[in-house]
C-alpha cells in the first residue's frame, strides 16, 4: 500500500495510550507493514508491544492495568511487573520492526533518542520505564547512576527520530496531552497521516477496563476512517451508504442524540438507533438538560440553532424519524 519505509510514531498520554493499540490493530488488518516504531512515554511501552508483534499480548497487557493499580504504577513496580510478564526482549531485538524510544536525563534535561541496539542487553525495560517516568507524578527513573524522566519533556510525538532512521511514510498518533511537539519535523515526511480522536479519552490515569476497551475501539475506528475503509467525522458509517451531505447530517444527528461512537452504523442500523432514541420510554431516562436541548433543536427557528443542530434536524425530518 505504501512505498518505502513506514514508521508508526506513538505519542505519550498515560491511559489514553490504549487508543494506540486500536490504531495498531487497524494497521494490521489493513496489511500495512511497520518498518519503524518510535514512542514516548506510554508510546514507548506500546512501541515495544508493536515491535514484538503479538496483538493478543498487547491486549492482555492493557487488561492487567486496573484503576486499583494506579498508586502502584506511580511507584513503577506494578508497571515493571506487567512489562516483565509480557515483553520478550530477545524477540524485540530480533524484530523486523526497528524500535526506538525517547527519554530525558534529569536534571540536565539532555535528550536521549535511542534505538534498541543502543540499549544494553537486559536493560530494555529500564529504558522503557525511564521514557514513561511522568515527572513529577512519577519520580525520575535511575539507570547506571543517572536519572531519567518522561520523553515528553523533549519530543512527545517523535516523528523526527523516525525520519532520521529512514522513514518515508509516517503514521503518527497524537493523544492530545501535555508535552513538547516538534512540528517542523512533520513537514519533512513524504507521507504523513496524523491520527487523533475527536472524543474525550478521559484523564491520563483513567485505567478503568471499560474505558480502556472503549478507547481501543475508537483508535481502531479512527484509523479505518483515516484510510477510507469507513466514513464519518465523529461517528463511523459504512462507506458508500450516504452522500457527502447526508453523511454530515447523519453525523450531526448521532451527536445530538448521543449515540454510541464505538458502533459502525449502516443506514438501517443508524435509523434503528435514532428511532429508539426518540421513543417516549427512552426519553424518560434523559436528563432535563438533554430534553431541553432536543426540544430546542426540533422546535426553534433555524436561525437560533448551531450548525450541528440544523444538520441533525434536516436528517431526522428527511428520513421521517421524528416522533
Amino acid at each position: 500500500m505504501l512505498e518505502g519505509k513506514t514508521a508508526l510514531v506513538l505519542g505519550g498520554g498515560g491511559s489514553k495510550g490504549a487508543y494506540e493499540i486500536g490504531v495498531w490493530q487497524a494497521l494490521n488488518e489493513l496489511g500495512i507493514q511497520i518498518d519503524i516504531v518510535t514512542g514516548t512515554s506510554i508510546g514507548a511501552v506500546n512501541g515495544a508491544l508493536v515491535a514484538q508483534n503479538d496483538f493478543e499480548i498487547a491486549k492482555k497487557s492493557w487488561s492487567e492495568i486496573k484503576e486499583s493499580t494506579i498508586t502502584e504504577l506511580t511507584e513503577k513496580e506494578e508497571l515493571r511487573r506487567i512489562l516483565e510478564e509480557n515483553l520478550k526482549e530477545g524477540e524485540i531485538r530480533q524484530s523486523v520492526t526497528e524500535y526506538g524510544i525517547v527519554t530525558v536525563e534529569f536534571p540536565s534535561f539532555k535528550s536521549h533518542c535511542i534505538f534498541i541496539e543502543e540499549i544494553p542487553r537486559g536493560q530494555l525495560i529500564d529504558y522503557i520505564l525511564a521514557s514513561a517516568a511522568c515527572f513529577p507524578i512519577i519520580s525520575p527513573y535511575e539507570i547506571n547512576d543517572k536519572k531519567f524522566i518522561d520523553g515528553a519533556y523533549f519530543d512527545n510525538i517523535p516523528v523526527e527520530m523516525a525520519l532520521k532512521r529512514g522513514a518515508v511514510n509516517v503514521i503518527a498518533v497524537d493523544l492530545d496531552t501535555i508535552g513538547i511537539e516538534r512540528k517542523d519535523a512533520l513537514k519533512e515526511a513524504g507521507f504523513l497521516k496524523m491520527i487523533s480522536c475527536k472524543w474525550p479519552l478521559g484523564s491520563c490515569l483513567d485505567f478503568d477496563p471499560q474505558n480502556t476497551k472503549r478507547i481501543i475501539r475508537l483508535g481502531y475506528l479512527d484509523t479505518m476512517k483515516s484510510f477510507n475503509v469507513f466514513s464519518g467525522e465523529k461517528y463511523t458509517f459504512v462507506k458508500g451508504e450516504f452522500t457527502k451531505r447526508r453523511l454530515m447530517e447523519a453525523d450531526a444527528a448521532s451527536c445530538v442524540f448521543e449515540l454510541d461512537p464505538t458502533i459502525v452504523y449502516s443506514k438501517e442500523v443508524l435509523h434503528k438507533y435514532l428511532l429508539e432514541a426518540v421513543k417516549e420510554d427512552k426519553r424518560k431516562t434523559w436528563t432535563e438538560d438533554f430534553k431541553i436541548k432536543i426540544k430546542k433543536v426540533f422546535t426553534n427557528n433555524p436561525a437560533t440553532l448551531l450548525e450541528e443542530e440544523i444538520l441533525a434536524k434536516r436528517y431526522m425530518v428527511k428520513n421521517g424519524l421524528l416522533w
